[in-house]
């Protein structure tokens, strides 16, 4: 992709044309777990009931299991649909994906996965950010996902071939410190190709918690 082209994409990002963008370069092996559902249907609760039906429509189900593998094209369709369901009381599309991102930390956490990562990492941010690439490689069926440390409290998280827009993982990651009780969080992300994004992060102090040398 150009950069101009690129430019113009990141633009766009809340456009019906992206959304169809993203689902045509994706393979019916692409998938990933139903808890990524289950935290935009949390997101668009507040809205009522038919909100959230209006989500559960687009991605062509009755409700989803945490655990179980969904095509990642109905994951699209659903976190569209409840970021254009929410832009308007979060000020606009891009802090409406954001915050549908951060509504993925709950059901995560609760997750098997997610309580294996909690156990491992003992509310150390930096060792919770190194395994997020293992976690990763679990949640879904593509793509790649690496950290590059920076700084003992700062560092960038890179994806590559990621369905996911730049705007979930920022919320995410927003989401995980938050419940680690971490201090001075700063998380800022952007789409460097096709389907590829960098967010960079840092952090201040996480209370009681001890950085891994």
């Amino acid at each position: 992709m150009s950069g101009k082209a690129l430019r113009q994409n990141v633009r766009d990002l809340g456009s019906a044309q992206e959304l169809e963008r993203r689902l045509a370069l994706a393979r019916p092996m692409d998938t990933m777990r139903g808890f990524f559902f289950n935290g935009a249907l949390a997101a668009v609760r507040s809205l009522g009931d038919e909100a959230e039906q209006h989500c559960l429509d687009a991605g062509g189900e009755t409700g989803f299991t945490s655990f179980f593998r969904y095509p990642v094209t109905a994951y699209l369709r659903v976190i569209y649909t409840a970021s254009w369901l929410l832009q308007e009381q979060h000020g606009g599309f891009e802090a409406a994906m954001r915050h549908v991102g951060s509504m993925a930390a709950p059901p995560f956490l609760s997750s098997a996965l997610g309580k294996a990562l909690l156990m491992v990492t003992q509310g150390n941010p930096r060792m919770l950010i190194s395994n997020l690439p293992t976690a990763y490689r679990t949640a879904v069926s593509y793509g790649e996902c690496s950290v590059q440390w920076t700084g003992p409290r700062s560092g960038l998280l890179i994806t590559r071939h990621d369905f996911m827009l730049h705007l979930i993982h920022e919320g995410a990651l927003l989401a995980l410190f938050e419940v680690l009780g971490t201090r001075g969080v700063q998380v800022s992300g952007r789409q460097v190709g096709e389907l590829d994004n960098e967010i960079t992060f840092s952090w201040e102090q996480a209370p009681q918690v001890p950085d891994e040398p």
